[in-house]
């Protein structure tokens, strides 16, 4: 027996059907709802959803290019399931395309920049007392995308964009269990930001990235 479609029904539905589309299956995907493996039958989801199995199909498209998603053989899709090498793979890229984001942001960034990260920092000590992991992810997400914001790089801030769900799948993946060190590890980038020396903040946002990676991967029982 194929396990249950845990997606909410789509209440607001326009001209971008396959776009809420996308985000509910990604949103579950995300949230653990749709477990990795698990086998996802286009019928069953525009169930699910109270739509068409039309832009159901472009959605789906949408998460296998994302590599949310993989294609069985005999038709159909599933949630992916990463391997270490997978996720590795992901770090790095991260971790290579936020270092030059933080070496075109840092001689952008002026006060009021640094000022909204501070504010994220300190909303991150207040969500560790409370142990609301979802949040700080968020404000993880939103402390990283505010830096992307002042490279001035817009090519490169939509492939960062682009990545989000798949980091998020990371974190989702690896359960990572130190988000306790956000307001730290997140301080250290913004104090090496105020220095104006990019090279060491190329430096700083790489180990921040890889070596939480590195650590989180080691500790998974998979391939």
């Amino acid at each position: 027996m194929s396990e249950a479609i845990q997606i909410l029904p789509i209440v607001e539905k326009g001209q971008n059907i396959a776009g809420f589309a996308y985000e509910a299956i990604c949103e579950s995907i995300l949230e653990g709802k749709l477990k990795p493996g698990q086998r996802l039958r286009e019928n069953e989801i525009a169930q699910a959803l109270g739509i068409s199995r039309t832009p159901i199909r472009e959605a789906l498209r949408r998460l296998e290019s994302q590599h949310l998603l993989k294609r069985h053989l005999n038709g159909g899709h599933y949630v992916a399931i990463w391997d270490k090498k997978t996720l590795w793979e992901l770090a790095t890229l991260r971790g290579n395309l936020e270092s030059l984001a933080i070496s075109l942001a840092i001689t952008r960034m002026n006060h009021d920049d640094y000022l909204y990260l501070e504010d994220l920092i300190e909303q991150m000590d207040r969500e560790v007392k409370r142990k609301d992991y979802d949040k700080l992810i968020l404000l993880d997400s939103q402390f990283h995308h505010r830096i992307w914001s002042c490279s001035g790089h817009v090519l490169l801030q939509e492939a960062l964009s682009q990545m989000t769900p798949q980091v998020h799948y990371f974190m989702m993946i690896t359960k990572q269990g130190e988000e306790e060190t956000f307001p730290e590890k997140h301080q250290e980038v913004i104090d090496v930001l105020k220095q104006g020396n990019a090279a060491a903040a190329m430096e700083s946002i790489q180990k921040h990235i890889l070596e939480t990676a590195k650590h989180l991967i080691a500790q998974l029982n998979i391939d």
